[in-house]
């Protein structure tokens, strides 16, 4: 049973991790690229910001179902699934031309467009203008414009309850001394295809009613809370990218052979909170009061060729090392869960909701013995 459990969980993080890496396509990418680090650096950000934020709130949620720390040796075993929503207003961003040095609209200078959880682009084409583009530190000619398709995105309106990306995610918690638990969320590295991912997390729960005179005694649990996690993963890219200008200029940008080029995603969340629940026979409300710090990280690592071949002429090669550098934070801050466990036997069910920035729902189930 518990190898299948695992590979179950595997397989469902894998798929999230592909869903959230599937709507920005290796094409799309190489003509975002196109526009310089500054441009497509900006653009990546405002595209993909709601979407990591959502996978790093998740990744904060799933740790706990009640404030009562197992006996010495007492174990649980449970299975969370964690969405933190997305709100409206963050499925789409505003484009301005104004903060971007080569990247224009057409039509207009600015207008709404898609985050990776957006939905399909409007009509509207994004044009990289003739002129000097900066990349790690060399100066690249852009002899023509250069135009293509706004990216689009995922459409969260289409796929029935998903509201943010969802994020399983398994803890073993075991009770150790004096009303602690220690817990921990291990997944070894695994390797789909050109994907690869791992993750590693722990908390500790302790029992500090225990140590409160007058009120050590009354029926309800108080405990404090810290659990911090972290997952990595890498995608192999291969990037061919080819434009032509109206005047006839090719603009091709593509992975370079001879090295290795993948995408890297890296995402931490810790959350340290306080923690109240009352058993009332097989069901026990809980809740928690604290915060969550969150960081996203993106990354393009590798070595890309940028090659230039205007009409009559010979071909302009450059190349561009580790073009995109991303960090997302500040989701994170203040958070209230509300909830309920449900206990028959050893098997539990389990259901919350955290009111955040990132609101999250988190449902499961597990077997706890002690």
């Amino acid at each position: 049973m518990i190898p299948n459990f695992k590979k179950t969980i595997q397989s469902l993080l894998v798929g999230t991790l592909l869903f959230s890496g599937a709507s920005i396509k290796a094409q799309e990418f190489g003509e975002i690229i196109a526009a310089g680090a500054q441009d497509a650096n900006t653009y990546l950000e405002s595209y993909l910001a709601p979407a990591m934020n959502s996978l790093g709130n998740g990744l904060a949620n799933g740790w706990y179902n009640t404030a009562k720390a197992h006996k010495t040796l007492g174990v649980d075993l449970t299975f969370s699934f964690n969405m933190a929503q997305i709100p409206e207003a963050e499925r789409t961003f505003l484009f301005v031309e104004s903060q971007f040095q080569n990247l224009r609209l057409e039509p207009g200078t600015e207008t709404t467009l898609p985050t990776m959880v957006g939905g399909e682009a409007p009509n509207e084409r994004l044009i990289v203008e003739a002129g000097n583009i900066q990349y790690n530190g060399q100066t690249i000619p852009i002899n023509e414009d250069i135009e293509f398709d706004v990216p689009g995105g995922i459409d969260l309106e289409e796929v029935p309850v998903v509201t943010g990306l969802p994020i399983p995610t398994v803890n073993l918690g075991i009770g150790i001394f004096k009303n602690t638990d220690l817990k921990i969320r291990l997944l070894p590295e695994i390797n789909v295809d050109d994907f690869s991912m791992k993750m590693f997390g722990i908390g500790v729960l302790h029992d500090f009613k225990q140590w409160i005179p007058g009120i050590k005694n009354l029926p309800f649990d108080l405990s404090g809370f810290f659990g911090t996690t972290k997952i990595t993963s890498t995608y192999i890219l291969d990037v061919n990218s080819t434009q032509t200008g109206t005047l006839g200029t090719q603009t091709r940008f593509y992975s370079d052979p001879n090295s290795e080029n993948y995408g890297e995603f890296v995402a931490s969340a810790t959350t340290v909170q306080a923690l109240i629940s009352k058993k009332l026979t097989v069901f026990t409300p809980y809740a928690g009061i604290g915060f969550n710090i969150v960081s996203t990280k993106i990354g393009v690592k590798g070595d890309y060729i940028y090659e230039i071949t205007p009409p009559a002429s010979s071909t302009e090669t450059y190349t561009i090392t580790d073009p995109i550098d991303l960090t997302f934070e500040g989701s994170g801050g203040p958070r209230f869960t509300i909830g309920g466990r449900l206990k028959l036997a050893v098997l539990t069910f389990h259901f919350d909701y955290t009111a955040q920035k990132y609101s999250t729902i988190t449902g499961g189930v597990g077997i706890a013995v002690r």
